[in-house]
């Protein structure tokens, strides 16, 4: 071998040197110290499988967070319905009581004194002193289904007391004379036939007593709440059956 391979196979040695050390340099600046490319594979899988493993465990944790708000959102809305029924049964006893302003159909009842020449100082009311048949009317209208009435725009409950005082009638505390409105909401055929029976209470206003009367069903009809607060003195709920 003469001088010339010598350096020629001296310089391709040194150029193949160069190249192996600029590409392990490269491997090692990618991969790390100390580490080969399979290694550095092996535990980009491991911390593949790791963050796979978490991903996994923060969907479950998602999924069970969004389980728990569903039912606290059917929890709360079971409750708004509760309380919208105790809302609605507190409404609906309330007009039992007569505590709500109510409406709805049913009918309209006037009676007036019967016509006559006025004398001077004579305030007397025919109705007036013969309020108890006021009360009948108002007996046959509750038993015909009647769910709310009102004598001269004053609500009529349980609680409604009719006095005598003079020539008018105290009613809730207040005082009416003739003519005489009585409103009451319910089935409007059923109250005005229980009112109109032959020989019944309509007919002796009218025909005994002359009476002016008028009797109108109508569509719509308002009446006034019970304005009066009743406190409970003496009775008091049971709270205890077996006490």
């Amino acid at each position: 071998m003469n001088t010339k391979s010598k350096i020629a196979i001296l310089i391709v040695s040194m150029i193949l040197g160069i190249i192996l050390a600029i590409q392990f340099n490269t491997v090692k600046s990618i991969v790390g110290p100390g580490y080969l490319p399979v290694q550095r594979s092996k535990e980009l899988a491991v911390e593949l499988n790791n963050l796979q493993k978490e991903k996994e465990n923060l969907l479950n944790e998602l999924e069970n967070l969004e389980k728990k708000v569903k039912q606290y959102e059917s929890s709360a809305s079971k409750e708004n319905v509760y309380i919208e029924e105790l809302s609605k049964e507190l409404q609906k006893y309330r007009m039992f009581a007569g505590y709500e302003r109510v409406q709805g159909e049913g009918i309209v009842l006037n009676i007036d004194d019967p016509k006559r020449e006025i004398v001077y100082g004579d305030e007397t009311s025919t109705i007036v002193e013969n309020y108890d048949y006021l009360l009948q009317i108002i007996s046959y209208l509750n038993v015909s289904g009647a769910e709310a009435i009102s004598i001269n725009g004053l609500r009529y409950t349980n609680y409604t007391e009719f006095l005598l005082a003079g020539n008018h009638l105290n009613i809730n505390g207040v005082p009416i004379s003739a003519p005489i409105e009585i409103k009451a909401i319910g089935p409007p055929e059923d109250m005005e036939n229980a009112l109109r029976l032959k020989g019944g209470v309509l007919d002796i206003l009218k025909y005994g007593f002359e009476m002016q009367i008028s009797l109108t069903q109508k569509k719509n009809i308002i009446i006034p709440r019970y304005t009066k607060i009743q406190e409970f003195r003496y009775a008091k709920p049971i709270e205890n059956i077996n006490g």
